[in-house]
Formats: structure tokens, sequence, C-alpha cells
């Protein structure tokens, strides 16, 4: 992966009205960790699908690989804030298994 690439600046938070690992529950949103990211566009045959469907607020974001996003570590409820727009979470996907880059898919809400 080109570090040249990663031009978008990824906030993960788990949202308010949730509960902390101690079991409080939290007031504001919560800094869960960041991450540089490259957006991958949706062009030709996928955005035309997408059009269809009605599907264009979801984006593909690529990071380094980071434990603290696996299945087993994040917050089940974990949003993702880009350019100060909220996004749900659809999946976050270890690439081909081999620890060095995840593929997040996510649908803005905001």
């Amino acid at each position: 992966m080109n570090a040249g690439d990663l031009k978008q600046r990824l906030t993960f938070q788990i949202p308010a009205g949730e509960k902390d690992e101690d079991g409080y529950p939290i007031i504001d949103p919560e800094l869960y960790t960041k991450a540089w990211a490259e957006l991958k566009t949706q062009k030709g045959n996928t955005r035309f699908i997408a059009a269809q469907t009605e599907m264009q607020h979801q984006r593909e974001f690529t990071i380094r690989y980071r434990n603290k996003l696996d299945d087993a570590e994040r917050p089940k409820k974990l949003e993702l804030v880009w350019k100060g727009k909220r996004h749900k979470i659809e999946s976050i996907e270890n690439d081909d298994g081999l620890n060095e880059t995840m593929t997040i898919y996510c649908e803005a809400v905001t």
C-alpha cells in the first residue's frame, strides 16, 4: 500500500447512548480510534448499479490493518465520521486475511 494514497482522515467513535467498558452511559460520542484511508469511488458499471438501487451514499475505504477494528475487538455499534458526516459501518474486512489492509464498507447517515 502506498502511503501517499491515504489522504482521507477517518474517525471511529462510539455513539452517544451506548455504554463504555465500565458500564457507564456515554453522553457524548466517544473517540475510539483514528485512521488514514484511501477512498475508492464508484465508477462505471458499479456507479450505474448503485444509482438503480439508490445506494449513492455508500462508500468504500481502505486503511492499514488495525487490530482494534477486528470483529472480536471493536464495539458493536461503532460509527465512522468522515468530513464531518456520520456513517453507519456495514462491515470491516481484513483483506485476504493477511493483516496488512482492511476495507471498510459504510453508508452515510447524515
